[in-house]
């Protein structure tokens, strides 16, 4: 069968922190002194951009995360409403040592789509996992770069 569930688990879209008030009041400030310096050097359009930029950084750190399905299928990986088929990547890797919880990452085969990063609940076994992609991809080391590296540390509590 196509649709043949094999693994699935619940998760979280990404890793969400609470921000305090004060993450709020230095991102405000910081917003509107370069907002001020950009009126006041006349460059009038990038200080609308950044105050709507601060303004939208502001509203989307505010709002939890959703929990997702994540479903392993012989047709590919489903996580939330997304298929992500098997021929569209070639290989994965499973990075269990990382800030915010193990995770698969799927490296695709075109080289101008981005890495795919699924996060693997906690009471899921990770070697079951690892078991049931290598019938569909190669395992690969493959990491992140380094600045989205520097904002993960950057970010975490």
């Amino acid at each position: 069968m196509k649709d043949e569930i094999i693994l699935g688990w619940q998760s979280p879209e990404h890793h969400f922190d609470k921000k305090s008030k004060d993450w709020y009041w230095i991102l405000a400030l910081v917003c509107a002194a370069i907002s001020f310096l950009a009126f006041y050097f006349g460059n009038f359009l990038f200080g609308v951009f950044v105050i709507i930029a601060g303004f939208t950084l502001g509203i989307f750190s505010y709002k939890e995360t959703r929990v997702t399905e994540v479903r392993i299928s012989p047709r590919g990986i489903t996580f939330g409403r997304y298929l992500h088929p098997w021929l569209s990547y070639k290989s994965f890797w499973i990075e269990d040592e990382h800030i915010h919880g193990a995770r698969i990452l799927l490296n695709p085969t075109n080289n101008f789509l981005p890495l795919v990063i699924i996060p693997i609940n906690e009471n899921v076994d990770l070697n079951d996992v690892r078991d049931i992609l290598l019938e569909f991809l190669e395992e690969e080391p493959i990491s992140e770069s380094i600045v989205h590296k520097w904002f993960d540390k950057l970010l975490a509590k």
